[in-house]
């Protein structure tokens, strides 16, 4: 259990990592995009119960062995686009939705039609993260690999203190975004061009992980120096009894390579 504050201090640090920081502007889009106040913190806690979601799935079961890799980036990435879609695209997205009957069952709700769709788009952006989500840091690599295989228990509580830690980093950047946002009176128009602009930009967020390029971007951060606060994390974990005895001898490399290395880590990855 002496992993679980640092499990938490990685989880804020990954947030500076070269793995994450693609993310980060779909985070921003999502909550600027949104009139809903809440979006942020909707979009954040779904990305953050993907993430364990599927770490879960993936790492401590056989539900979802064999699935490729590169499904979980087209399915993460069409859903981003397609999120993108009905906001640069307002009218086609009615248009659809008249077509699909989709107006009728939601007039069957309530008076908060509007208000319902954002928060099903924020939550749908949120979970989309979840399959594509990799991270460099060492920490959350010897949860993946040493800690949850061998202690389903203390490897989900680090797990989980390792995404609260970057949930708590990622909200603070969706709200100072939304933030200034909201101080731009033309950025707050929802059918204004900023609004469609952000659609677009998260159609081709979506594309490029759809295609995967989005790990090539990872790969040229990562090539090019770009560490980030891996070095600073991986300090942290040589210098922790529990890591040590987590390794059983693997000794100073642990499970990322060194301090200066940089391992990207996934649900997917092995």
């Amino acid at each position: 259990m002496e992993l679980l504050p640092l499990a938490f201090l990685a989880g804020i640090l990954t947030v500076l990592s070269p793995c994450v920081l693609p993310l980060l502007p779909v985070v921003l889009a999502g909550s600027a995009a949104e009139s809903n106040r809440r979006a942020p913190y909707i979009i954040i806690a779904s990305l953050a119960v993907s993430v364990v979601l599927f770490t879960l799935l993936i790492k401590a079961t056989t539900v979802l062995l064999g699935v490729p890799s590169d499904a979980w980036l087209i399915i993460s990435g069409a859903l981003v686009a397609f999120i993108g879609a009905s906001l640069a695209f307002p009218r086609a997205w009615d248009w659809i939705s008249e077509r699909l009957k989709l107006q009728e069952a939601s007039g069957r709700l309530s008076a908060g039609t509007a208000s319902r769709s954002g928060t099903s788009r924020s939550v749908l952006l949120g979970f989309s993260l979840g399959p594509a989500f990799t991270s460099c840091s060492p920490t959350y690599g010897l949860i993946l690999a040493v800690v949850l295989p061998a202690n389903f228990t203390v490897g989900l509580s680090n797990l989980a203190a390792y995404t609260l830690g970057l949930a708590a980093v990622l909200l603070f950047v969706a709200l100072g975004g939304r933030k200034v946002t909201k101080r731009l009176g033309w950025a707050t128009n929802p059918q204004g061009t900023f609004r469609r602009g952000l659609g677009v930009f998260l159609i081709l967020v979506g594309l490029l992980i759809a295609s995967g390029q989005v790990r090539a971007v990872e790969t040229w951060l990562i090539e090019n120096g770009f560490l980030g606060t891996v070095s600073l994390e991986q300090s942290f974990l040589d210098s922790s009894p529990d890591h040590q005895d987590q390794l059983g001898g693997r000794g100073q490399q642990g499970v990322a390579g060194g301090p200066d290395a940089a391992v990207v880590y996934g649900p997917q990855t092995g």
